[in-house]
């Protein structure tokens, strides 16, 4: 009998998006943040220290203000500290250049100042990003961005949908980012990790949607990584692990927004999502690496 081969490794990036959002309203609330440092992040933490996972968490500056603590706490756990925005309504495909300048120097001085460290690594609010953000990001001093998720296709379940189609068409390979479009490869400074997808997003909140599609996906994605070597990357809110009161609403004038997608968004939130997460790392051997930590 032919002797079984030892089981290769493969990266895999786990990512956090940190901000003040609230899935109970479905809308953004300081208080969040007290309730991440004290009950979602030490429990998060905990999770990534049993199974060895460094991994990079995006702070929004406003958070990052609130909750110092918790950057610092994220920093002396050996993760890497990066930037997510100011506070998740600047999205970066409506904004000019020079407005881009703005909020990414005021949002990486804040965050810098709280951690004690250099911040190199972005994904921005709702991964929503135009030609402007490649040279903005290289203005203020980013090498890498994680804002692209080749072949995903959200539909009405994102906001920037319409922009987000050229997702499909994106390189699923880190790359350094084109000048003219920021989902080819070219010869700008910027790496970009893409967010890894096979039409469904591979994220925490479609794990918690349909945990059994969410890991049917990354066992495909990690088929392809076998044979080209690229990273999965995975997002995670730190909130998605904090219980919410389950039927109210924040009205925004629409039907889907308010009912369908609120709702779909509401399940298995807290420990549920911890345990699910667990899932993630259980099914192969991986290498976690830090977005800073990625060569192409």
């Amino acid at each position: 009998m032919r002797p079984k081969l030892p089981e290769k490794t493969m990266d895999l990036l786990m990512t956090n998006d940190v901000e003040c959002h609230s899935f109970e309203t479905n809308t953004l609330h300081d208080a969040i943040a007290e309730r991440v440092e004290n009950e979602a992040m030490p429990k998060l933490l905990e999770l990534y220290q049993q199974h060895n996972v460094k991994s990079t968490f995006f702070f929004t500056a406003n958070f990052a203000r609130l909750s110092p603590k918790t950057v610092r706490t994220v920093r002396d756990f050996g993760h890497e500290v990066g930037c997510h925005g100011y506070n998740h309504t600047d999205y970066y495909d409506v904004l000019t250049y020079e407005q881009q300048i703005d909020l990414l120097r005021k949002s990486k001085e804040i965050i810098e100042d709280i951690s004690g460290t250099e911040v190199v690594s972005f994904r921005a609010p709702a991964l929503r990003i135009n030609n402007h953000t490649i040279r903005a990001l290289e203005e203020t001093g980013f090498k890498y961005d994680s804002s692209v998720s080749p072949q995903r296709f959200d539909g009405p379940l994102t906001s920037g949908a319409a922009n987000k189609m050229s997702w499909l068409f994106a390189e699923r390979k880190p790359y350094y980012m084109n000048y003219d479009d920021p989902f080819r490869s070219g010869n700008s400074s910027i790496l970009e990790v893409p967010v890894s997808a096979l039409l469904w997003p591979f994220i925490g909140t479609t794990l918690r949607i349909s945990p059994m599609i969410t890991l049917a996906v990354q066992k495909m994605l990690m088929f392809e990584s076998r044979f080209t070597r690229k990273p999965l990357v995975f997002l995670f809110h730190p909130n998605e692990a904090l219980e919410f009161t389950k039927g109210k609403t924040c009205r925004r004038g629409s039907f889907f927004s308010d009912n369908i997608r609120h709702a779909l968004k509401m399940k298995n939130l807290g420990a549920r999502s911890l345990e699910l997460l667990e899932k993630v790392f259980g099914l192969g051997k991986f290498d976690f690496i830090t977005v800073s930590q990625v060569k192409v």
